[in-house]
C-alpha cells in the first residue's frame, strides 16, 4: 500500500500488535491469578489439604513477582493495578497464611491459637498499608515482605510432607508465625536485590540457577526453608559485613510518595 505522499505504508505485524494489546492486561491477569492461588489456599487447608494449601501460597508468591515485573517491563504500571495488588497480596500474603496456620495446627490452642492467627493477619495488612502509603529506597525492604512472611507460615507443611503439625511443635510454630507477623511490622531493612547486576559472565549465573533448581529437584522440603531462613538471617550477616568494613550500620527510614524523606531525614542513605 502506498500512503498519499508517495512513501510506502507500513502495515503493523499482527503478532507484534497483539503481544502489544497483551501486555496491558497481562499483569492483572496474573494479579488474579495471585488471588486465586491465595483464595484457594484457604479452601485446600480448611479441608486439611495442608500440602496444596502450601504449594498454592507460594505459588501465589511466584505469580507476585511476576505480575509487576512485567508491568514494569511493559511500561503498564498503574494506580489502579497497585491497588489491585495490594488488595491480592492481603488475601494471599496475610488472610490465608495465618487461616493456613490455624487449620495446621493453632487451632490446639484455642484462644492462643486465634490470637497468634490474628496478629499475623493484622501485621500482614499493616505491612502492605505501610508499603503502599510510602516509597521506600528501592535497594530495600523496610521490615520482611509480606510474602516471604507467608513462606515462613506454610513451609512447616513442607517438612511434615502435607501432615498437621505435631502437637509437641505447635507451641513453637506459633512463636514462628507470630515472629513472622512480627518482623513484617518491624524496621529491618531486607534487601530487595533491584539493585543486583550479573555482569558480563552469564554463565556463572547460569551455573548456579543449575545448582539451585537440582536442589529443589532433590530435596524441594528442605531447599525453600533453607532458602528463606537465609533471607530472613541476611540482615544479620549484612551487619557483621558493614561492621568488618568500617562502615556505620545504615538506617531504616520510610520515603513518601513524592520520594522525600521524613523530617530531620535525608535522601542519602548509604548502604
Amino acid at each position: 500500500m502506498i500512503a498519499p505522499h508517495g512513501r510506502p505504508h507500513h502495515q503493523p505485524h499482527p503478532l507484534g500488535a497483539r503481544l502489544r494489546g497483551a501486555a496491558g492486561w497481562l499483569p492483572g491477569a496474573l494479579t488474579l491469578g495471585n488471588v486465586l492461588a491465595g483464595f484457594a489456599a484457604i479452601i485446600m487447608a480448611s479441608q486439611g489439604r495442608l500440602g496444596v494449601a502450601a504449594l498454592l501460597v507460594l505459588g501465589a508468591f511466584a505469580l507476585d513477582g511476576l505480575d509487576g515485573r512485567i508491568a514494569r517491563m511493559t511500561g503498564t504500571t498503574s494506580e489502579f493495578g497497585e491497588q489491585l495488588d495490594s488488595i491480592a497480596d492481603g488475601i494471599s500474603f496475610a488472610v490465608a497464611p495465618a487461616l493456613f496456620a490455624f487449620f495446621a495446627g493453632l487451632d490446639g490452642l484455642h484462644r492462643i491459637g486465634w490470637a497468634t492467627a490474628f496478629l499475623f493477619t493484622a501485621c500482614g495488612v499493616i505491612r502492605l498499608a505501610r508499603f503502599s502509603a510510602g516509597m521506600q529506597d528501592p535497594r530495600f525492604f523496610i521490615g520482611l515482605p509480606s510474602p516471604t512472611a507467608a513462606a515462613i507460615a506454610v513451609c512447616p507443611a513442607l517438612l511434615t510432607e502435607g501432615e498437621r503439625i505435631p502437637p509437641e511443635f505447635v507451641p513453637l510454630y506459633a512463636a514462628l508465625v507470630a515472629l513472622a507477623g512480627l518482623l513484617m511490622v518491624s524496621k529491618i531493612r531486607f534487601r530487595s536485590f533491584k539493585d543486583l547486576r550479573f555482569g558480563r559472565r552469564p554463565y556463572r549465573v547460569l551455573a548456579v540457577w543449575a545448582l539451585v533448581l537440582a536442589g529443589f529437584v532433590a530435596l524441594l522440603e528442605w531447599m525453600v526453608p533453607a532458602m528463606i531462613a537465609a533471607y530472613v538471617l541476611s540482615p544479620i550477616a549484612d551487619a557483621v559485613l558493614r561492621r568488618r568494613a568500617g562502615l556505620p550500620p545504615a538506617a531504616a527510614r520510610d520515603y513518601d510518595r513524592h520520594g522525600s524523606v521524613p523530617a530531620g531525614g535525608s535522601h542519602d542513605e548509604r548502604a
